[in-house]
């Protein structure tokens, strides 16, 4: 691994162990926040696609980051819960989707709240195939959220995923996620769509 890889990661845990939990959690769900993602999953990128230029030591040192991949997931139709039950309802939907998310992947993995009713993952060292699946079923869990206090509430959420691949950047891997969510959000909601799905279509 080269030095400035190295020291990107150093630099990272430091940040980690300087910030306290209200600079790099959102005050409402808890999750990471936007700015902390892109700074810790920036560095899982660059590990991932320098690996094929890595000596065999640290090959076995950083496996597990060959592949990185991450969803974008959207709450559907978000607005219209507000409307209808009020914004502390849609605060409620908020925690709920953002809780199961959380205990749904592996404590290595990243969940931050991207911005409005969007959440973001990270899966270290997971294919696209492999993270669709993971992202259907943190779909079905989420479909299937019961709220007590307003039993006729029902939430789904749309979700797009794209993988690390050699000669990508790491905006241009984020814009791929993206570019697979609003195909699925304008294809029916409520599904899980992989930017190799678009790339196949086109």
């Amino acid at each position: 691994m080269s030095e400035d890889l190295q020291k990107r990661i150093d630099e990272l845990e430091a940040t980690v162990q300087s910030l306290g939990k209200d600079l790099i959690h959102d005050s409402l769900t808890g999750l990471k926040t936007k700015k902390f993602f892109e700074e810790e999953a920036s560095v899982y990128f660059s590990i991932a696609v320098n690996m094929s230029n890595a000596r065999m030591g640290e090959r076995k040192q950083w496996f597990g980051f060959k592949n990185v991949s991450f969803v974008f997931f959207d709450i559907d139709f978000f607005k219209k819960i507000n409307d209808t039950y009020g914004h502390l309802a849609g605060d409620e939907v908020l925690k709920a989707v953002a809780e199961t998310i959380k205990t749904s992947v592996r404590e290595g993995d990243t969940v931050a709240r991207w911005g409005g009713e969007e959440i973001a993952l990270t899966l270290i060292g997971v294919t696209e195939h492999y993270a669709i699946q993971k992202a259907e079923e943190i779909r079905r869990h989420i479909e299937n959220i019961k709220f007590g206090k307003i039993p006729d509430l029902k939430v789904t959420v749309s979700a797009g995923v794209a993988s690390s691949e050699t000669g990508q950047t790491f905006e241009s891997i984020l814009g791929r996620a993206d570019k697979a969510l609003y195909r699925a959000k304008e294809t029916g909601r409520n599904k899980v769509v992989g930017y190799s799905e678009i790339a196949e279509k086109s």
